[in-house]
């Protein structure tokens, strides 16, 4: 299986769990591929042979997203079609991570796959037209969505807070979201305690 990102949460979690399941996780990132240029480095994605592939590698600094949309887009927009045109080369499929910020966080029930979209920022809209593009690109592909990713890996929120309630005696947070098992509401922010 060849994933993209090199180091990210996702990928480190995938191969620590491919190793205890006999599952080969090949990582494919930077300087190999680079998904703001994503074109340059199909070749080493390919040469990996995978059987499948993920595209886990995302430009994930949401709030940054709005004052670097053009980045946002060459990696969150076009890379996940490139990646998914060499699966459907290669004759494999492509599962692709997206985000729930493709929806506008309002609906009060849970979000199933077949609500209608409505991203309010850059980071959102990218994502959609990066599961479009995979879509496009071959009939062969999984899109999953996802609110958090949380690994022993990398940098998270939950790690930052218990890094931080350790340091400090009281914490201040934005209170502008809250997430379920099934879906992430947003509102207003109201708080910061």
């Amino acid at each position: 299986m060849a994933v993209t990102g090199r180091a990210g949460q996702l990928v480190s979690a995938l191969i620590e769990r491919g190793a205890g399941h006999g599952v080969e996780i090949v990582p494919v990132g930077r300087p190999e591929l680079d998904l703001a240029d994503a074109a340059s480095g199909m070749a080493a994605l390919a040469a990996t042979q995978p059987d499948i592939i993920v595209s886990a590698a995302a430009y994930t600094a949401v709030d940054k997203a709005e004052s670097e949309p053009e980045l946002a887009r060459a990696i969150n927009g076009v890379a996940p079609g490139i990646v998914a045109q060499c699966a459907a080369q290669l004759g494999v499929p492509v599962i692709h991570i997206s985000t729930d910020y493709v929806f506008n966080g309002t609906k009060p029930t849970p979000y199933v796959e077949t609500d209608p979209t409505d991203p309010l920022g850059v980071y959102g809209s990218t994502k959609l037209e990066g599961e479009r593009a995979v879509a496009a690109a071959t009939p062969d592909h999984a899109i999953l969505r996802t609110a958090w990713v949380y690994s022993p890996f990398g940098g998270n929120f939950l790690k930052t807070m218990l890094r931080l309630a350790g340091d400090r005696p009281k914490l201040r947070v934005v209170g502008d979201q809250l997430v379920t098992r099934h879906r992430r509401l947003i509102w207003p922010m109201r708080c910061c305690a």
